[in-house]
């Protein structure tokens, strides 16, 4: 698989499959999900190699995309620069004194002592947080820097400073008031004027002083994906909404598996998968590949990626769901809306007896999507793409 660097030349205008409407608000400011990438490489990819637009194009796999934030110096960007969305399991609290600090809490699955219960399904344990000060939850970036999120995972300390300064927090919204044009008059239609919002992909800069204005972004940042098809050169392709333009060229960079990762993992029986991309599942959720056993009414499976790893389902972390449409290029029609599980979405596994080495390697950034649904397609589109991490459960 080949892997490439999407600089979109102005913001991204994704939609969401909501009923559209005539006035913009800032929540429609999204990263592009999977397909609409997929959509446009597939794209790029058929009409600079003189192919036609069909059903054996969606046979070429996609993977991601992540956001890569672009060294402001000039510089190749390195694997320190791939940013990753915010692990679900994870609030950021300000302590209640002036000039408060914030900082980062930790969600984990919590054991029941005994007389204590919940209602959870099939034995699912409770995610409780961490002693907390005197404190209450703020907003801050929804996007780290990937490095960030591996340390978290291996349980050190974290500070709000660093996921900041290498973290992405996106600029205020482009939004953008549009209306019709009459073709006789040249005036505009009356009644007909609506809204676009723009995801404008720069750094928020950090301003010292408000009343100079806002300075100029510091970092911008471009979208990077692996793609089966072949992209030779630099080209201009079209990306989201308004056709905006977007530059796309092969790149080396993508996240390495660490040399210990079979180790950790087999050590630790159990293990963490956050996707980075979101994720589709027939139920819900949860992903068909976990099943209810019939003696102890627990989910147990084995993930699509393994042949033989089988693994108990302990606890999810996840956010409300999102909607998701599209458009279908070959049949040139709209496609049906559909209900993603966020990308920062994580869910705890316990290792059930010895596992391969083969099928620890396999979990690295593979697409856990239920590999049922229409061929496997949503894996191919890049979505559910899962970044494993080893996790002890207490005893």
């Amino acid at each position: 698989m080949q892997y490439y660097i999407i600089k979109p030349k102005d913001p991204l205008i994704i939609r969401s499959g909501r009923p559209f409407e005539e006035i913009a608000d800032a929540q429609a400011a999204r990263f592009p999900p999977p397909s609409t990438v997929a959509g446009a490489l597939r794209n790029i990819h058929a009409r600079s190699t003189g192919k036609a637009l069909d059903e054996k194009l969606l046979k070429l796999a996609v993977t991601g995309s992540l956001a890569l934030k672009l060294p402001a110096n000039g510089n190749e960007p390195t694997q320190n620069d791939i940013l990753v969305p915010k692990p679900a399991d994870v609030q950021y609290f300000r302590e209640q004194k002036e000039n408060g600090e914030v900082y980062l809490v930790r969600s984990s699955p919590m054991t029941l002592a005994e007389g204590q219960g919940c209602d959870l399904p099939n034995g699912l344990l409770p995610l409780l947080t961490e002693q907390t000060k005197a404190s209450k939850p703020v907003s801050g970036p929804n996007w780290w820097s990937i490095k960030d999120l591996d340390k978290w995972r291996k349980g050190e300390d974290v500070s709000f400073d660093d996921i900041i300064k290498n973290g992405w927090t996106p600029t205020e919204p482009d939004i953008r008031t549009h209306i019709a044009i009459d073709n006789q008059s040249r005036n505009a239609e009356t009644g007909k004027i609506f809204q676009t919002t723009g995801l404008t992909l720069w750094q928020m800069p950090k301003v010292d002083n408000p009343s100079l204005g806002k300075p100029f972004p510091d970092h911008s940042v471009a979208l990077l994906t692996g793609f089966d098809g072949e992209i030779s050169t630099k080209k201009m392709m079209n990306l989201g909404g308004e056709r905006r333009l977007a530059e796309v060229e092969p790149c080396s960079i993508w996240p390495k598996m660490p040399d210990d990762f079979v180790h950790t993992i087999k050590k630790a029986k159990g293990f963490t998968l956050t996707f980075l991309t979101p994720a589709l599942f027939e139920n819900g959720w949860l992903p068909n590949w976990l099943k209810a056993s019939l003696d102890e009414n627990v989910l147990i499976g084995k993930p699509p990626c393994c042949k033989s790893l089988q693994v108990r389902l302990h606890a999810a972390a996840l956010e409300r769901w999102v909607p998701q449409s599209g458009w279908d290029l070959a049949n040139r029609q709209p496609r049906a809306a559909q209900k993603m599980i966020p990308a920062g979405a994580t869910y705890w596994f316990e290792m059930l007896g010895e596992a391969c080495d083969e099928d620890i390697r396999a979990l690295w950034l593979a697409h856990l999507c239920d590999d049922s649904v229409k061929g496997n397609q949503n894996n191919r589109n890049g979505f559910g793409l899962a970044f494993p991490a080893a996790y002890t459960f207490n005893s």
